[in-house]
């Protein structure tokens, strides 16, 4: 698989919190991996939930991440990259040192450009099939840099949360603006999350959020992720999912996600 194309970038991006969005980086970048492609996997949120399931020893970060690569005039992400336990995937890391860093990009260029000036840096970026971008649950530096950098963006859309459009609409005006800059920039898909089936009011407002994507010309994946206690306790063990147990429908639900995200990815690169 190793031959994809291009190297995809991708954020996962709402600027809600709550909406899965971590739990997507983390178990889509490993799906995405299982299904043979190379994946960097870039943990933008401060609060670094991906880095703390996904980075085997924290103490790393001492020593490689993000923060660090922005710190340096020179920086760039590749050498800031830790081993994560799951074949073909790696992080560069996070840590709570990130937020100082956005309070002192706010007067200066890095607070859009940063990411920009690491990718013009980086001459190993594009032996990676999939770079994934994880996000904090706010409009800041961290997403309007992932998002001038990124070819795609998936936006995970929790089914049972009756104000998920509204943080969904805020988010496609940020997404418009960084177009204006990126003209690369597609959304691939919206995910819909934490999708109870037994529940009648899920799926009714599953069908009614389908119909309103619909309506828009929005794209939404055909896998669902539906509300499992396995996602949470494999977060609460630093695992993925697949590390936690690959036989769970999280796994299955998650592996879906990332077949369907590898053949939209490269219609797209082939139509271009």
């Amino acid at each position: 698989m190793g031959n994809m194309g291009k190297t995809a970038i991708i954020t996962i991006g709402n600027n809600k919190g709550g909406v899965g969005k971590s739990t997507t980086a983390v178990n889509l970048s490993a799906g995405l991996a299982r299904e043979g492609a190379r994946v960097l996997v870039i943990d933008g949120d401060p609060q670094a939930n991906t880095t703390s399931t996904l980075l085997p020893d924290l103490g790393l970060r001492e020593n490689f991440s993000l923060v660090k690569a922005l710190d340096d005039p020179q920086g760039s992400f590749t050498p800031n990259v830790c081993a994560t336990r799951t074949e073909h995937m790696e992080i560069v890391p996070n840590s709570i040192r990130c937020m100082e860093w956005e309070v002192k990009s706010y007067s200066s260029m890095d607070s859009v450009l940063g990411f920009s000036r690491l990718l013009q840096n980086d001459k190993e970026l594009e032996k990676y099939d999939f770079v994934v971008i994880d996000t904090p649950p706010n409009i800041g530096p961290m997403l309007r840099n992932a998002l001038l950098i990124s070819d795609f963006t998936i936006v995970p859309v929790p089914v049972g949360d009756q104000y998920a459009l509204d943080g969904f609409s805020t988010f496609i005006n940020v997404l418009s603006q960084a177009k204006q800059q990126n003209k690369k920039l597609l959304l691939l898909g919206v995910v819909l999350t934490k999708l109870d089936g037994r529940a009648t009011t899920h799926k009714k407002n599953r069908d009614k959020i389908r119909a309103f994507f619909d309506s828009k010309g929005v794209p939404v994946f055909d896998a669902e992720i539906k509300v499992n206690i396995d996602l949470d306790r494999a977060h609460s063990h630093r695992k993925t999912i697949f590390e936690f147990d690959s036989t769970k429908t999280g796994a299955l639900d998650y592996q879906a996600l990332a077949q369907e995200v590898i053949s939209r990815v490269s219609q797209i690169q082939k139509a271009k």
